[in-house]
């Protein structure tokens, strides 16, 4: 019994030696080290995760692509093993719509660059997308209802309740004085082309707490209206028509006066290719742990970004934006079983002599997890039409409770299935001096959601948002925060 006892003691003493990982060549704080859950799931070496993906989107219809991630982890003997989600990654996938909207997309990511206090990315993005959404500039738009306009002199805007409804209605065609069919079918959307080129590095301090960002974007765009081309729809007897698209949204507001309001430019017929050549730097204190799937800690960032002409830009202007990302877990049971409640707090100002409207759709491309299109999406205000609300000032807030609620292995790769619950809110405001510290046009939208944990790194997630407009899903790769 003695001798056995004996055995088991060394047995005991040589696991925990296993389980040790060599220190950081350098000071990194001890809230950035993976808790002793995560590090126990997570896998040594190289290797790939990614699938197939379909969708339906309302405004592309289905969709059919595939992602894919190039995960280099290292050994347990790496220094930094402990201390980051991976070494290097590199994302790439390519998409195409119903609608025949295509992206192409590659992302590399190297935290702890060279063994040392840095950290790359780059990213390319290649879009084409004839549905991008154009609702309005503005704050007015948060009050107004769903109008559709009018089809005749002297008739009124007809206004709606719900999206469904309203789309419909744009889409039927009628008899104009000329005997031609007319349609508003793409009233509120506009063709977008885009080639998107970054690079950035970031300097680690304090322990890896605290960061300093610099880095440049190319991003090349250019868009037309779709007034005046023939389309193809069906009437409300169900025969298939030949129909001219009007004037769209687009359209009205280049020319009311809206654009020349807001200082705007990027859209003119004539026009091949925008150039945004932008400058950036940010300031960011970091003390999650593991990035894709945070469980505590805190993300505060400040960015600014720059457009001027000596730097080779069609534009001039500044955009600022500041963010607080919080994550807390009250509670935990059995391996893996948690719930972590998670919060998404973000400001966005853009000014200018000559600023680039496409600028308005995002917070920041300079955001954590990417671009943040405003104000509705997949990773906004969930329940409403991407880029639903826009204008020079932004806030936003997304709370989630985020579950995991069971793990287990299958076909080699570790899997943890999860839930979320969510509410999503933002308004936007045409400038500063309009800011109010009351609710008064906040828009909301809760949801629920699944998700899937793989291997770790990568989240696989579905959710689901309503709104007073109606409800819409999404299927994408990674939290929205």
């Amino acid at each position: 019994m003695r001798r056995l006892g004996l055995i088991g003691t060394l047995l005991s003493v040589w696991g925990r030696a296993q389980d040790t990982l060599p220190p950081p060549p350098f000071y990194i704080h001890p809230s950035k080290r993976l808790s002793p859950e995560e590090l126990a799931e997570k896998r040594t070496g190289t290797f790939v995760t990614g699938l197939p993906r379909w969708e339906y989107d309302p405004i592309r219809g289905f969709g059919f692509g595939a992602e894919g991630f190039l995960y280099i982890n290292g050994s347990r003997r790496d220094p930094f093993f402990a201390y980051s989600a991976y070494r290097h990654r590199i994302d790439a996938n390519i998409f195409i719509f119903q609608n025949t909207r295509y992206s192409i997309v590659a992302n590399y990511d190297a935290p702890f660059l060279f063994g040392g206090p840095y950290r790359m990315r780059a990213n390319i993005e290649i879009i084409r997308d004839p549905d991008a959404q154009y609702w309005g500039i503005g704050r007015r738009h948060l009050f107004r209802p769903l109008l559709a306009p009018p089809r005749a002199p002297g008739e009124l805007p007809r206004t709606f309740r719900r999206m469904a409804a309203y789309e419909e209605a744009l889409a039927e065609p009628f008899l104009g004085p000329d005997g031609n069919y007319y349609t508003d079918e793409n009233y509120a959307r506009m063709l977008l082309e885009s080639q998107l080129y970054n690079v950035a590095f970031e300097r680690l301090l304090a322990g890896g707490r605290l960061r300093l960002f610099l880095g440049y974007e190319l991003d090349l765009t250019r868009f037309r209206s779709h007034a005046g081309h023939r389309t193809k729809v069906r009437t409300s007897s169900g025969e298939v028509v030949e129909a001219i698209q009007r004037p769209t949204r687009l359209d009205e507001e280049y020319r009311d006066g809206t654009w020349q309001r807001f200082r705007l430019s990027g859209y003119e017929e004539s026009r091949r290719w925008w150039v945004s050549s932008i400058l950036a730097w940010a300031v960011m204190y970091d003390t999650r742990d593991l990035e894709p799937d945070p469980t505590h800690g805190v993300f505060l960032e400040y960015s600014h970004e720059l457009q001027t002409r000596w730097l080779g830009s069609d534009f001039t202007q500044n955009k600022v934006m500041l963010q607080a990302i919080t994550f807390h877990t009250p509670l935990r049971w059995g391996k893996s079983g948690r719930l972590t409640l998670a919060s998404l707090t973000a400001f966005g100002y853009i000014w200018g002599p000559r600023i680039n409207f496409i600028e308005l759709y995002d917070i920041s491309s300079q955001a954590e997890a990417g671009g943040i299109l405003v104000l509705g999406g997949a990773r906004s205000i969930r329940g409403f039409r991407e880029n639903r609300f826009v204008a020079p000032v932004v806030a936003q807030i997304n709370l989630e409770a985020r579950t995991h609620w069971y793990a287990f292995r299958l076909l080699w790769q570790d899997w943890i299935i999860g839930s979320v619950v969510f509410y999503d809110a933002g308004t936007v405001w045409d400038e500063l001096s309009q800011i109010k510290p009351n609710l008064i046009g906040w828009v909301g939208s809760p949801g629920v959601g699944l998700r899937l944990a793989w291997n770790q790194s990568t989240i696989l997630r579905w959710d689901w948002g309503f709104s007073r407009e109606g409800s819409q899903t999404f299927f994408a790769f990674q939290h929205i925060f």
